[in-house]
């Protein structure tokens, strides 16, 4: 079955004037490339691929081209992507043209690359493969630098990912193998291998990974993506569903019932059986870098992400412990310590021992009259309110454990970040519920929406400080206390702001009195917030 949209090219434009149009010249050209000024740099490559891309250069100097400039242009894309990758959302202007111009150049990358197989130049029937891997691994960068950006894979870019890779299979190259050498680690790829990197990115719920994690599953598939085989036959894996993508579709690898026209079934049980033999290994204190992990993996993790990668790719999809149910209820939302202690307790904070400010109308009441008028005294209570304003989402489901919100494209609010504390009250209930934000996403309207995990516990307002003689002139910042849920068998913990927790740091917490209270483990850390458990202290 044939594709044809997956391989709509730019028009040849007889006007083109590009750049280079061979290996030599590219070269020539890349010395006047300012590469120290990345974001011009950038802007350069752009435009010399996107006007090769409109020229009838021949394809085997073309192709020469543009194995001369893959190096300076990754260099560029790596560096260019510190500007988005993790950040909040919405990303700022500047953030966003950095975005926007990095998915550009791979898929101008992408689009050059295929122009290369348009022709039927027996000079070319050789490198069928490599032209095919390399269209599928800039597809796949493509959807990689949305995923550092918490941004929504368009459904076209899988749309095209399947069609190149039902390409590759046309061509009886989808094992042949071609040298990458922009690779990390290992050079051998093929278009199979590009094809399921890709797919397996995608599969390993990229949304909810921190950056640091991301990379190092994208390290990783570089030598596992070839565990996985592609076949059009169902692959017998005992009561695990199978894993199936129609090439003909719009989505990523799924498992459950297949359903589409093109189907392939995935079977992942080499991969499945290298992950299990290493955690296992690594439960026995073997150290990550003998099991090629790399240097930088530490435990515990390590294991951690690999038990997570198992579950994502290799075993059916989980039941939830608190399975969600569909909602459409408002709520408002808050983020920050300060606006949600503000929001819990109803009032605005103010630092023990801060001395109060009163306003010059307020100063002459009391000292002609000796007390405050009632309509002055609301007057003062109003102005040293905090200007603290919760925010419109919408729910879209629910459970015991979390929800999923959304927010959109055109409504006000403070940028979301992975990891982030939020405090969230629906239309119908009394109170606030902290949570934090486990995994975010813009979507192409422009939507943001966010998976939340609630910090069980009710929350209430209190302050900490240092404890302590050289702590004495501290002043006490806002905390949340959240009280013990028995049928969770949670304890109580305490709420602290980034940077607080050290193993038994002694801190004073005041609520109706000041209490001394030695904390003791950190349960959960985000993006702003930890939350610890604590012991207290006599006297």
């Amino acid at each position: 079955m044939s594709h044809p949209q997956a391989l709509q090219l730019p028009t040849v434009d007889p006007s083109a004037r590009p750049e280079f149009t061979d290996g030599a010249s590219c070269r020539a050209w890349l010395e006047n490339v300012p590469l120290a000024n990345v974001p011009e740099a950038q802007r350069q490559l752009l435009l010399a691929i996107w006007e090769l891309n409109r020229s009838g250069t021949a394809a085997t100097p073309r192709l020469a081209a543009l194995e001369a400039v893959r190096e300076a242009v990754h260099f560029v894309q790596l560096e260019q992507a510190k500007r988005f990758t993790h950040r909040a959302a919405p990303l700022l202007r500047p953030e966003a043209e950095a975005f926007e111009n990095t998915i550009e150049l791979w898929e101008q990358m992408r689009l050059a690359y295929l122009r290369c197989l348009e022709p039927d130049d027996p000079a070319l029937r050789a490198p069928r493969a490599l032209l095919v891997q390399r269209a599928l691994a800039y597809g796949g960068l493509r959807m990689f630098h949305h995923f550092r950006a918490y941004r929504e894979v368009p459904p076209t870019d899988w749309q095209h990912l399947h069609q190149v890779y039902e390409r590759a299979e046309r061509l009886g190259v989808t094992d042949a193998l071609v040298k990458d050498y922009l690779n990390r680690d290992v050079q051998a790829s093929s278009p199979r291998i590009a094809y399921l990197r890709a797919i397996l990115m995608g599969m390993c719920n990229p949304h909810e990974l921190p950056p640091r994690q991301l990379t190092f599953v994208a390290y990783l598939l570089e030598r596992w993506a070839e565990k996985v085989e592609l076949s059009e036959d169902p692959v017998p894996e005992g009561d695990v569903p199978p894993l199936v993508v129609d090439l003909a579709g719009m989505r990523c690898a799924a498992r459950g019932p297949a359903a589409g026209i093109e189907l392939r079934y995935l079977d992942t049980r080499r991969l499945a059986k290298s992950l299990r033999n290493r955690i296992a290994l690594l439960r026995k204190g073997e150290s990550p870098a003998r099991l090629a992990l790399g240097e930088d993996c530490v435990q515990p993790s390590c294991e951690q992400l690999l038990a997570f990668l198992v579950r994502q790719w290799c075993e059916a999809r989980q039941v939830r412990g608190a399975e969600r149910r569909p909602v459409a209820a408002s709520a408002e939302l808050c983020t920050g310590l300060p606006a949600i202690h503000y929001f819990v307790t109803g009032k605005s904070f103010r630092a023990a021992g801060a001395p109060h400010e009163i306003s010059a109308q307020a100063g002459a009441e009391l000292e002609t009259f000796g007390h405050v008028s009632h309509r002055v005294a609301e007057e003062q209570a109003r102005a040293a309110a905090p200007a603290f304003a919760s925010e419109p989402w919408r729910i879209e489901d629910e459970s015991a454990l979390g929800a999923r919100v959304a927010r959109g494209a055109l409504a006000a609010g403070r940028r979301m970040g992975h990891g982030q504390l939020v405090a969230l009250r629906p239309a119908d209930a009394r109170g606030f519920q902290l949570a934090h934000v486990r995994w975010l996403m813009t979507t192409e309207s422009g939507e943001i929406t966010c998976g939340l995990r609630y910090l069980s516990g009710v929350p209430q307002g209190v302050a900490v400080r240092g404890s302590g003689v050289n702590a004495a002139d501290e002043s006490y910042v806002q905390a949340i206390a959240l009280g013990a849920v028995p049928a969770l068998k949670a304890p109580p913990t305490l709420v602290l702001p980034a940077g607080w927790f050290k193993p038994r740091r002694v801190i004073e917490v005041l609520l109706r009195r000041a209490v001394r209270v030695r904390l003791l483990e950190a349960h959960e850390r985000g993006a702003d917030f930890e939350r610890v458990t604590f012991e207290l202290l006599e006297g």
